[in-house]
């Protein structure tokens, strides 16, 4: 298994703002496959043009999300080398401003469009158009006891927990999970 990098808390509106894209949250994804990689592998990665993720790139290295850590030489110019600051990422749910409040609502329906594009193309790879075992989508709306929403709550963060100590850049298949488990709306 990989070493460990450090955790990214999350504090500022700026930094949920820089994931807000289905494109960006693919980038970050990538970049945590590859480790470090220049925006040309990137954009083949991606299946873009280099040039329509420069501005993206930059985005999330001014948020502290990405940084620059070095140069490969490429193409007549060298070529600049992108990683992550961490491996993984958490919202430091203790900041409630409503210029934050609003970018994590912004980053909320980035990441349901990502998970919605995920499970469409998990669908369509399969022949028949229904998807194979692993792929699944639940949705139980119930009603619970607070000390029971409690106990729900913290057994989805140690399935989180387990999955990103599992995490192995050996293994073949790479897997996602979204999960929104809220108190629903009266």
């Amino acid at each position: 298994m990989a070493r460990r990098k450090r955790k990214l808390v999350i504090k500022s509106a700026p930094q949920l703002r820089a994931l807000r894209t289905p494109l960006r949250q693919q980038m970050v994804r990538a970049l945590l496959e590859f480790g470090e990689c220049t925006v040309r592998e990137l954009a083949d990665e991606l299946g873009r043009e280099p040039a329509a993720l420069y501005y993206h790139v930059h985005a999330l290295v001014e948020a502290g999300i990405a940084t620059e850590t070095g140069q490969r030489a490429g193409g007549g110019r060298p070529q600049r080398i992108y990683s992550l600051v961490a491996d993984r990422m958490v919202i430091d749910k203790s900041v409630t401003s409503g210029p934050f409040l609003a970018a994590l609502a912004d980053l909320n329906r980035a990441t349901l469009r990502t998970a919605e594009r995920e499970l469409a193309a998990s669908v369509r790879a399969r022949t028949g158009g229904s998807p194979d075992d692993r792929t699944s989508l639940l949705r139980l709306a119930v009603r619970l006891k607070p000390r029971d929403a409690a106990r729900a709550a913290k057994m989805l963060h140690e399935v989180v927990e387990f999955l990103a100590e599992h995490d192995d850049a050996d293994a073949g298949d790479t897997y996602s999970l979204t999960v929104a488990f809220v108190r629903a709306a009266k």
